[in-house]
């Protein structure tokens, strides 16, 4: 990974690899939206225990 890598994909420059890399854009990215996902289910949880 390639701490400066926004583009998605990664980058190409060491030839055609199987699978792709990951750039710590789509890292963060994904690591966002679990943590959102998990604030979701918190907040819901929360508010099914008061009603």
């Amino acid at each position: 990974m390639d701490l400066f890598d926004v583009e998605l994909g990664g980058r190409d420059d060491e030839g055609a690899d199987a699978g792709g890399r990951w750039s710590w854009c789509g890292v963060i990215t994904v690591g966002i939206f679990i943590l959102l996902a998990m604030l979701i289910s918190w907040v819901f949880g929360l508010v099914g225990r008061i009603f």
